[in-house]
């Protein structure tokens, strides 16, 4: 068992848990569990695709006990490719759309032989209603920094889809926006970010804490690929934040603002909440390079780009489409310090992205944009304008610190408000040591309730 809050710890046995079999990660002694019931999300399909998804489920964690028990069957590969290829093939021949059967042929392949450039190019430009993914897909860097067996099928969610697309389709607003930030930064090549709803997952994926989106080619062992799709789990993310942000924004946190996810004007928030962030991961400036940096520290690197995709993209939600999509900056804010506390919560050294959030809380309490009031029972309080503020400055000494190339400037910042030093942020941490780790799972009786998994639950 660990404490999930000893940074110290945590951090010297980062990436050392790939012999680890139990589903629930970093080791505790209890964990507050909330159900997700995927029925919901599940699309009508054919007999051949529901006995498909079962077959495959067999299959994949199959395929993770094996990787467990330190198979090597080369880099990412599965041991058996012709099951998990077969059983994605038999998904394919129930899928409704033309469109949706011709991927998932396209990804069976892969399993098979890998991906060439054709495939990709294939893949990125075909707009799937119902996409299946199998592969070693990309886990938690501070369980194994490898990828393990995972499959998952989602269907797109039209609403959400449609409101990313009004504010992705504007790149040049941003591109303008964050020139008046830092005349120096500028704005990447994007993704493809398709918003969906999560109606099987199977292995790795179906461990603890779930994801809420995956980065493909890139999780799947493909480097470097220009090709870049992001499919994002909504439902996923909407139980996490029920059951997490939520409650933990109405325990700390006092600005003015409730944030309630079941309320409409928060509806579409999250989603374009990720968004935001992706962008934030292509924010630059001519002369960035995370070369020297990850030289000194590959986990530090980690934290600090986290950190600037969260800071650059709630300010890209925030003041840049907050207007044009009729949201309310005040709004905008709640959700986003309700997500700090979530990430927070997941403990420190066991996480870049919680390390990441921990180290923005550090920021505004230190700058004097949040006050941290300390005890049993401690609260963050300010004004959403004012942690706006103190957004911006945190991107610009962000843009000076980290996106330069000079190591010694990213790793004076990190010293300085990472977890490494706690003292500011003492009394939150201790109160939040007190709380369970809560964490989602998945019910998908819809598939085979027959199948017994091979994961230990």
């Amino acid at each position: 068992m660990t404490d999930r809050f000893d940074y110290a710890s945590n951090l010297s046995q980062a990436g050392s848990y790939g012999d680890w079999r139990g589903a629930f990660w970093p080791p505790a002694e209890s964990y507050a569990i909330t159900q997700l019931d995927l029925v919901a999300a599940a699309p009508p399909l054919a007999e051949d695709a529901m006995d498909g998804l079962a077959a495959l489920k067999s299959a994949i964690e199959t395929e993770w006990a094996a990787a467990k028990r330190g198979g090597d069957f080369g880099h990412r590969r599965f041991a058996d490719p012709p099951t998990v290829a077969a059983a994605m093939r038999r998904i394919a021949l129930g899928l409704p759309g033309a469109a949706d059967r011709r991927a998932l042929e396209l990804r069976a392949q892969a399993v098979r032989d890998g991906y060439d450039q054709e495939t990709l190019a294939e893949l990125f430009g075909t707009a799937e209603d119902i996409a299946v993914v199998a592969g070693h897909i990309t886990t938690w860097p501070g369980k194994q920094d490898a990828g393990l067996p995972t499959a998952f099928a989602c269907a797109r969610d039209t609403a959400r889809h449609d409101i990313v697309a009004r504010a992705a389709g504007d790149a040049s607003a941003v591109a303008e926006y964050l020139k008046e930030l830092h005349a120096d930064l500028r704005l990447g090549d994007l993704p493809i970010f398709v918003p969906t709803s999560l109606f099987f997952m199977a292995g790795e994926g179906n461990c603890h804490p779930k994801h809420i989106a995956y980065f493909l080619p890139e999780d799947e062992g493909v480097e470097n690929s220009p090709l870049k799709k992001t499919y994002y789990f909504a439902n996923t993310h909407r139980a996490l934040l029920d059951c997490m942000s939520a409650p933990l924004a109405a325990r700390y946190l006092r600005i003015g603002v409730e944030f309630d996810p079941g309320a409409a004007r928060f509806a579409m928030i999250p989603a374009l909440g990720v968004l935001s962030h992706e962008f934030g991961h292509f924010v630059h400036r001519p002369a960035t390079t995370f070369a020297p940096l990850r030289a000194e520290s590959s986990w530090i690197t980690g934290v600090l780009q986290e950190t600037a995709a969260d800071v650059f993209g709630v300010l890209i939600l925030t003041e840049v489409w907050s207007s044009r999509l009729g949201l309310s900056p005040d709004d905008t804010i709640a959700y986003y310090l309700a997500e700090c506390l979530r990430y927070t919560s997941r403990g420190l050294g066991c996480f870049p992205d919680s390390d990441g959030m921990f180290l923005q809380l550090s920021y505004l309490v230190q700058l004097g944009a949040l006050t941290l009031t300390p005890g049993q029972q401690p609260s963050l309080s300010g004004d959403p304008g004012t942690v706006l503020a103190g957004l911006r400055s945190l991107a610009r000494v962000l843009a000076d610190a980290i996106l330069t190339g000079d190591a010694s400037r990213a790793l004076a910042l990190h010293d300085r408000f990472g977890p490494g030093q706690d003292a500011p942020m003492r009394d939150l941490v201790a109160a939040m040591r007190r709380l369970p780790f809560t964490t989602v799972e998945y019910l998908q009786d819809h598939v085979h309730p027959a199948i017994e998994s091979a994961v230990v639950h």
